[in-house]
């Protein structure tokens, strides 16, 4: 995708529903968002679900209405989610969980603006056209995932790994302090108070050879074999193309974040950037 073109990102996603008075009181206390303040029916909105420790395990989009919520999983693995909110269900929450139709959303995207702050749709009818965006392409299934890691959208099994926590990932806009006790709160005020993180998400790119560039290899601060040469960080994502060229995402150290350029474990030279939606965590 080039810098300025749109694109369609058209997706489906795997979805649960809440049902019951409870809903909302449960939800307030499962996920990151404000949920009992969503004053606004059929608003959707995202959020993270988090470990007690603040890793981040899923970011999910939530609409609300009346005694009801249909979650879409956006990132995470659905069963570990369902397993999650239905071993604290408890009688007196009056909540019940069910797996529903995956649920299809469209947005407009590129590489400029953050996915985060550009409008989107939930479709329920697979034949309906939606004004304004039918004139765009449709990303494929290459072109979409290229565009998610220049946004630095998490994935399961690589970023979501149970110890990276939504400040480290860029999700800072996705946490809510104010809004009382949550599964990961207390946490995440540790670490908002602290202002102290072990690391943060980058997207890098660079030319190379593969074996230089897979997840979990290690960038250098310098391609020289002397004393001073420091790892600043580690591939968590990666993307090769035709050209030797590659892309991807990496938790950078946080003394070295100031940094950018760094080096492959045989001196490539790599480019590193701030995701386009990544949020300050502070």
């Amino acid at each position: 995708m080039r810098e300025n073109q749109s694109l369609i990102w058209d997706e489906t996603f795997p979805s649960l529903l809440l049902k019951g008075k409870g809903t909302t009181a449960f939800l307030h206390g499962q996920t990151t968002a404000d949920i009992l303040g969503r004053k606004e029916l059929d608003r959707i909105f995202m959020s993270c679900w988090l470990s007690t420790k603040g890793a981040l395990k899923a970011l999910l989009e939530i609409r609300l209405s009346d005694d009801m919520a249909e979650i879409a999983i956006i990132c995470g693995e659905p069963n570990s989610i369902k397993d999650g909110f239905e071993s604290v269900i408890f009688p007196a929450d009056k909540v019940k969980l069910e797996a529903i139709t995956p649920i299809r959303r469209r947005q407009e995207i590129n590489n400029i603006n953050s996915w985060k702050q550009s409008n989107f749709s939930w479709i329920n009818n697979n034949n309906l056209i939606l004004e304004g965006i039918n004139n765009y392409k449709k990303a494929t299934k290459d072109e979409l995932e290229v565009w998610k890691i220049r946004q630095g959208i998490p994935s399961f099994g690589k970023e979501i790994n149970g110890e990276n926590n939504p400040y480290e990932l860029g999700l800072a806009d996705t946490i809510n302090l104010d809004k009382g006790c949550y599964l990961g709160q207390e946490a995440m005020a540790k670490f908002f108070r602290s202002k102290s993180l072990k690391h943060q998400l980058r997207y890098w790119e660079a030319y190379g050879e593969n074996d230089n560039f897979k997840m979990g290899k290690k960038f250098f601060n310098t391609n020289k074999n002397e004393e001073y040469k420091k790892n600043i960080g580690v591939v968590t994502s990666s993307l090769s193309f035709d050209d030797n060229f590659f892309s991807g995402l990496a938790l950078i150290k946080k003394n070295f974040l100031d940094q950018k350029f760094c080096f492959s474990e045989n001196g490539d030279s790599i480019t590193i950037k701030k995701p386009i939606s990544f949020t300050n965590p502070f």
